[in-house]
C-alpha cells in the first residue's frame, strides 16, 4: 500500500508515472468507466492520467478544431454542401446540444435546461463531412442558442476583415442574418417551399454530426450519466471529444451503427421565434438579411 501511495504522489508532484502512453490514453478515454480497477491503478492515478491526457490534447485544440478562412477551404465546403442539396455557398451548419453535469454548488439553477436537468449548452458548427469547425462549451444549460451565437466568435468570422463568403445554416431558433440562413416560418410559394426543403436537408448534417459525436463519446450524452467534474473540466472534456471526433474523420474511421436513423424531432420549447430574435437586432440589419434571403430564393429556387 505504501508503494502505491508513493506512486500516486509521484504523479501529483512530478507528473511522472511508469504507465505507458497507451494505458494513460485508455484511462482518459474511459473517464466515466471503472477502468482504474481494470488497470489495477488507484482512482487518484486515474484522475492524474485524465488530467495529463486531456490537458495535452486541449493545448492542441486549434490544430484540430478550426474554421478555416482560406479560399480553398471555403470552396471545398461549398462544393461539399452543394452535393447534398442545391443550397449555394454554405460554409457550415450550426446548432446546440446539452452535456449533462451535476448541479454546480453556486448558481446551480442557471445550469438547469428546459428539459429539467443541469447541463452546459454546447454550440457546434460542422462542415459537409461532419467535421467540427467551432465548439463553444462555456454557457449554462439555461442559455438560449441564439444568445450563445451572439456572444461567440462566430459572427466575427463573417465580417469583411475575414472575408468569409456565404452562409451558415441554422434552425428557426436563430435570427436570420446576412450570413446565417434560417427556414421560412410560413412558405407561401413553390420557391419558398423548395428553399425550406433544401434548408432542412442541408441542416441535417449538423444533427447527424451531433449524433455521431454522442455515440462516439457516450459521456457527452445525458443518457450516459452526469459528469462528476468541475465546470471547467467538463468544458475541456467536451472540446477534447470534438478534437478526437475530427481526428477519427481525418483518419477515415468508419461511422458507428445507427447513423442513418432519422433526426430527432425538434423540441420547440427550446426554440425562440425568429420574430422575437428580430426584435433584438437593428431594423436595418433585419431588412438586409431578409433582402438577401429573398434574393437567394428568387435566383436559386424559382
Amino acid at each position: 500500500m505504501k508503494r502505491r501511495v508513493d506512486y500516486c504522489e509521484d504523479i501529483a508532484i512530478h507528473g511522472r508515472t511508469s504507465l505507458s502512453v497507451a494505458v494513460k490514453v485508455t484511462v482518459a478515454l474511459n473517464l466515466q468507466s471503472p477502468v482504474g480497477d481494470i488497470c489495477n491503478i488507484s482512482q487518484f492515478a486515474v484522475h492524474c492520467c485524465i488530467r495529463q491526457v486531456t490537458d495535452a490534447l486541449y493545448n492542441r485544440r486549434m490544430d484540430y478544431v478550426k474554421f478555416s478562412m482560406s479560399r480553398e477551404s471555403q470552396d471545398e465546403n461549398s462544393r461539399g454542401f452543394a452535393r447534398i442539396t442545391v443550397f449555394p455557398m454554405i460554409r457550415g451548419a450550426i446548432d446546440c446540444t446539452h452535456v449533462a453535469l451535476q448541479a454546480p454548488p453556486h448558481n446551480g439553477e442557471v445550469f438547469r435546461n428546459r428539459k429539467g436537468y443541469h447541463s452546459l449548452n454546447i454550440q457546434l458548427a460542422c462542415d459537409h463531412r461532419q467535421m467540427i469547425l467551432t465548439v463553444n462549451a462555456r454557457y449554462p444549460g439555461s442559455c438560449h442558442g441564439a444568445f450563445i451565437l451572439r456572444e461567440s466568435s462566430v459572427p466575427q468570422l463573417f465580417q469583411p476583415l475575414h472575408e468569409a463568403r456565404g452562409w451558415l445554416i441554422g434552425d428557426k431558433g436563430y435570427g436570420l442574418g446576412t450570413w446565417l440562413e434560417t427556414p421560412l416560418r410560413n412558405p407561401t410559394t413553390p420557391a419558398m417551399q423548395r428553399y425550406n426543403s433544401s434548408h432542412i436537408a442541408t441542416r441535417t448534417i449538423i444533427e447527424q454530426a451531433i449524433r455521431v459525436l454522442m455515440q462516439r463519446f457516450h459521456c457527452l450524452d445525458h443518457t450516459g450519466g452526469l459528469f462528476q467534474y468541475s465546470l471547467d473540466k467538463v468544458s475541456i472534456f467536451t472540446v477534447v471529444c470534438c478534437m478526437l471526433h475530427n481526428l477519427a474523420i481525418m483518419r477515415g474511421q468508419p461511422l458507428l451503427a445507427g447513423m442513418d436513423d432519422p433526426p430527432q424531432e425538434e423540441d420547440d420549447n427550446e426554440k425562440e421565434d425568429e420574430e422575437l430574435q428580430s426584435r433584438r437586432r437593428q431594423p436595418d440589419t433585419v431588412a438586409a438579411a431578409r433582402t438577401a434571403r429573398n434574393r437567394l430564393i428568387a435566383h436559386r429556387f424559382q
